[in-house]
């Protein structure tokens, strides 16, 4: 995939566990699965939580964090150490486009939810499943060029 091949994405010096992100990333996927199958905004409301911690920088404090650490533990998952700048980003993604799908859920927008939703589905899916990065893919397309842009200013 040529798109993919030479992604800039942001970099810091802090690193974690790879592995347990793109299983917190599936949980992410089984609980969106599950509010539309049933409809219930809880299953938002709790990722709309996670990724609010996550977002800002506290995945230690991140409840799917905790459990998918302890699920890890029990089926010895591998450590794999990432970058943790452009899974921060991907988060902070997650966490605008799951609050998209639940305030219009509280507003009676259902198809708009259900769209958001869908969107984030992709996203999730593609990270936990694949391993592509979507957040990585935005920042190199959509805020890169402005930064660089800017830069050269």
């Amino acid at each position: 995939m040529k798109f993919i091949d030479n992604i800039v994405c942001p970099i810091s010096n802090k690193k974690i566990d790879g592995n347990i992100n793109r299983l917190a990333v599936f949980l992410d996927v089984l609980l969106l699965v599950g509010y539309l199958l049933t409809g219930s905004h809880n299953f938002v409301a709790f990722i709309v939580l996670d990724y609010a911690i996550k977002a800002f920088d506290k995945a230690e404090f991140s409840p799917i964090n905790w459990i998918t650490s302890k699920i890890a533990k029990i089926i010895n998952l591998p450590t794999k150490m990432v970058d943790q700048a452009p899974k921060l980003f991907a988060v902070r993604v997650g966490f605008i486009t799951s609050l998209i799908v639940l305030i219009s859920y509280l507003i009676d927008l259902q198809t708009v939810s259900i769209i958001a939703a869908f969107v984030l589905l992709t996203f999730t899916t593609m990270d936990s499943v694949l391993n592509i990065c979507v957040g990585c893919l935005m920042y190199h397309y959509l805020v890169f060029p402005l930064y660089k842009r800017k830069l050269a200013i």
